[in-house]
């Protein structure tokens, strides 16, 4: 078990009009940075941009952006994740890859699509939630429109040591993103790792915001408001002593009101 995980917040512009594109930015972007990490956020969609995949084929698991997540992983010796469209048994789903090191690859599909913007007509919804476990942590994964569901992110025994959260939250909506981040965090008693992208894509404008907040929902990172790549550290000894002294997530806790 590793006490103290690094984490790397890779706030990117998703603005290139193909994958090739967007993952030769993001390669640019992640050897650029002199900071090491144990995992590398990715935001929701990182190899398209949005909209875009809405219109572009989806890819089948093991092929290129999955490659390259593979030797990004092995490269920066870290945990790389993100979301991309999969199409996979006749469907197609908003998948976030967490990709091992080692080339191993676990992944959760988007339970609560975004259907306001579309995305019931080109993506199938998940139908379970997923905790990966990696260096002694659990880490509990959620997608953009799943923040606003307090119901599908909780904290249940074997409990949680952290939230990731890959997005395209939208500039007119950040306030509610700044909102819920502190908000997941607090009712959970986790850690939570949040990344959006930044840049225009149409008539949107994503401002970023990505963060790091702790158990208590304080900042461990400030909102970053340009791209790049911002790193920093949490630490499960200090959780677990808050969770020691303030155990409200275990059920035998709680005051049952007496019966009239």
């Amino acid at each position: 078990m590793k006490d103290e995980l690094k984490i790397a917040l890779v706030q990117a512009d998703t603005r290139f009009d193909t994958i090739e594109g967007n993952l030769a930015y993001l390669e640019e972007l992640l050897e650029s940075s002199n900071e090491t990490a144990d995992i590398y956020l990715l935001p929701e969609l990182f190899n398209t941009g949005y909209r875009k995949a809405f219109e572009t084929k989806p890819e089948v698991m093991g092929l290129q952006t999955t490659r390259w997540m593979k030797s990004m992983a092995a490269r920066k010796n870290a945990a790389i994740c993100g979301s991309i469209t999969i199409s996979e048994d006749g469907k197609v789903f908003n998948r976030m890859l967490f990709v091992y090191p080692d080339g191993r690859i676990q992944s959760y599909d988007k339970v609560n699509v975004f259907a306001f913007s579309g995305e019931d007509k080109v993506f199938s919804t998940g139908t379970k939630s997923v905790v990966f476990e990696y260096l002694g942590w659990r880490i509990k994964a959620i997608i953009c429109f799943d923040l606003r569901f307090p119901e599908a992110v909780r904290n249940q025994s074997p409990y949680y040591d952290l939230i990731i959260c890959s997005a395209h939250w939208p500039e007119p909506r950040i306030q509610a993103w700044d909102s819920l981040i502190p908000a997941r965090a607090i009712e959970n008693q986790s850690y939570l790792a949040a990344v959006n992208r930044i840049g225009v894509e149409g008539t949107a404008n994503y401002p970023g915001h990505s963060c790091v907040v702790d158990f208590m929902g304080s900042f461990v990172s400030e909102f970053m408001t340009n791209a790049g790549i911002k790193t920093a550290s949490i630490f499960k000894s200090k959780q677990n002593t808050f969770r020691e002294i303030f155990p409200f997530l275990k059920p035998e806790i709680r005051i049952i009101p007496h019966q009239m």
